[in-house]
């Protein structure tokens, strides 16, 4: 499985993709909603709200209609 980790915070990003990664998944990072939405072939996202070039929720919506 594939997960999106969106999260600007690289502290936070650092733990998430650490800990999926021992796991067994295999993790795209993204640190802005531009790149989140440029990112394919995923099967889950983790998605932080307030990212720096825009709202969570906007990046949401967008990948919802995909």
């Amino acid at each position: 499985m594939k997960i999106l980790v969106v999260e600007d915070d690289r502290s936070i990003a650092d733990s998430l993709v650490e800990g999926l990664t021992a796991e067994g998944y295999t993790i795209e990072h993204a640190s802005t909603g531009a790149a989140a939405l440029a990112a394919t072939d995923y099967d889950l996202v983790l998605l932080d709200l307030g990212l720096p070039d825009m709202d969570g929720r906007d990046v949401f919506r967008e990948l919802r209609t995909r």
